[in-house]
């Protein structure tokens, strides 16, 4: 038996809904879909995201920048370039119509900038340095103009601008990572980019470096600083991972490579990376609980004060990530960070996405808080939970074995929450727990509520499974998986006496309760 025991009374801190400011989604040209959109629109609303960010927002399916016809203002050398910043703005105006704003990755490099020949994923993202980083920045400066010119710059100015996308991964050795050149080259473009921003006005916020598992945070600081380069905030990813297998990146973008080159044919890279899944689930365990507040705390203390963004996180841990294994791993990670950091942008709100093309099964262990026809995971239902926390936490905190308590409170319902989660490894052992809660000080008491995630409820992974795992659903399936999908608030028994509430619950492994106690 689980005990928490907690004065109604005591200290509390703020607690800001930070895992709200952003949320990843595919690349740019997704955007531009009306199912994307109406994702998009229902987890603005449900779950409180306010920024979106995406890959791709140059890449030349968007069609901002190809050569032809003449630029005025352009450096010397200028071969006539054409700007249509047409999708771009239709992606803009519908996020601003629901109420979100842009986190702007400026990325990747349009061809008309570049004859390298680096590039990422099916649609080709050119990740090669600029030929000219002078030209580079001035269209950088052209885009933001544009966007002030359109948006308003009081608008614009509460936007962010985020120079590229995990630098760190590529090379010119690696052509399929999301980089082409080396960190000099990368420090060199954040440069001429940051630069061009500030020309326009010194107020829109940039930052960088975007790398993955938390890297070149301090060397990204001390360039800036030597070179007085400006530097608004910090931002990197991190995935529970990556200090124990590094993504097996390597193995990966090889992978990548002969499939590319037709050296490999797609049916024996399915095998390969079947393979490197399994080597994957067998080093998960070594991940240990709560491993990514470690590697925040580490990146708060090397920010030097800047904000800090995690502008990519998940679980990586494939298909139990879309039933109640990926909600507990939420709910602990997003408690257990509160503090830590400014911002945390999960990646991502659907599996629309097609970095490796288009998938077809409706549950496949994608990136997504929803599936490709919009059911709610069990990660989207833990972000639903979380949403309604009050923005006030007790500092008394319990962490027993595989069970957290965190203690809330919502002045404006007049209730304290308990967030009970039951969470490990889904490759380490875990049990069923039963937990006794007491809550006392209350000068009165109402009723208590529960809202549950677990095999049970919210839990659309487990029908999906019964039904055979169909790769295509049907109309009829859908609207099954639907209802499997929701969570239901209900009554709990609970003593009161003398101030004192006092209710026991089972926890299932893998599971969420949230507890709310209305006074």
């Amino acid at each position: 038996m689980k005990k928490f025991v907690l004065d109604a009374g005591s200290a509390k801190k703020p607690l800001p809904h930070y895992w709200e400011l952003c949320v990843g989604s595919c690349h740019g040209t997704t955007a531009l879909r009306e199912d994307y959109r109406d994702q998009l629109l229902q987890c603005s609303r449900e779950l409180g995201f306010k920024y979106v960010r995406f890959h791709g927002l140059f890449d030349d399916d968007m069609s901002v920048l190809i050569k032809g016809g003449g630029m005025p203002g352009m450096p010397s050398g200028n071969e006539g370039y054409k700007l249509s910043f047409t999708n771009t703005d239709s992606i803009f105006d519908f996020l601003l119509s629901i109420g979100m704003k842009p986190f702007v990755e400026l990325g990747f490099m349009p061809e008309a900038l570049t004859t390298g020949p680096t590039n990422i994923f099916h649609y080709k993202g050119h990740t090669s340095p600029p030929d000219d980083f002078e030209k580079w920045q001035w269209f950088i400066e052209q885009f933001a103009l544009h966007c002030i010119d359109r948006y308003g710059l009081d608008e614009v100015r509460q936007w962010f601008f985020e120079v590229w996308n995990e630098p760190d991964l590529g090379g010119k050795d690696a052509p399929m990572g999301f980089w082409g050149g080396t960190q000099e080259e990368y420090f060199k473009l954040y440069e001429y980019a940051a630069r061009g921003l500030k020309n326009v006005d010194k107020k829109l916020r940039v930052g960088g470096p975007a790398t993955s598992a938390n890297k070149w945070i301090p060397e990204t600081i001390a360039y800036c600083k030597e070179n007085n380069i400006p530097l608004d905030f910090i931002s990197t990813h991190h995935y529970p991972t990556d200090d124990v297998i590094g993504m097996n990146i390597d193995e990966m973008m090889k992978m990548r490579e002969k499939v590319a080159s037709g050296e490999i044919l797609q049916e024996e890279a399915r095998k390969m990376m079947g393979s490197f899944m399994k080597s994957r689930d067998e080093r998960w365990r070594e991940v240990k609980r709560g491993t990514l507040k470690k590697m925040a705390a580490k990146a708060k203390a090397e920010s030097e004060g800047l904000p800090l963004y995690y502008t990519e996180w998940n679980s990586l841990a494939g298909l139990p990530s879309d039933g109640p294994f990926g909600a507990s791993f939420i709910a602990k990670t997003v408690m257990d960070n509160v503090g830590l950091v400014e911002g945390y942008s999960y990646w991502t709100f659907s599996d629309l996405f097609e970095e490796s093309g288009m998938p077809s099964a409706e549950f496949h262990g994608g990136y997504g808080l929803m599936t490709l026809h919009g059911i709610p995971k069990s990660a989207y239902r833990a972000f639903e939970l979380l949403h309604r926390l009050g923005n006030e936490m007790y500092d008394e905190h319990v962490e027993d074995g595989t069970v957290d308590i965190y203690a809330v409170s919502k002045p404006v319902s007049n209730a304290v929450q308990l967030l009970v989660v039951n969470h490990n490894s889904f490759v380490l052992d875990i049990a069923d727990e039963k937990v006794s809660l007491k809550v006392e000080g209350l000068p009165s008491f109402v009723k208590a509520t529960v809202e549950r995630i677990d095999d049970e409820n919210g839990n659309a992974l487990g029908l999906y499974e019964k039904i055979g795992s169909p790769e295509y659903i049907t109309k009829a399936q859908k609207y099954g998986l639907l209802e499997a999908s929701c969570t239901e608030s209900v009554p709990v028994a609970a003593n009161f006496a003398d101030g004192t509430a006092e209710l026991e619950l089972d926890i299932p492994a893998q599971g969420i309760a949230l507890v709310t106690l209305y006074m």
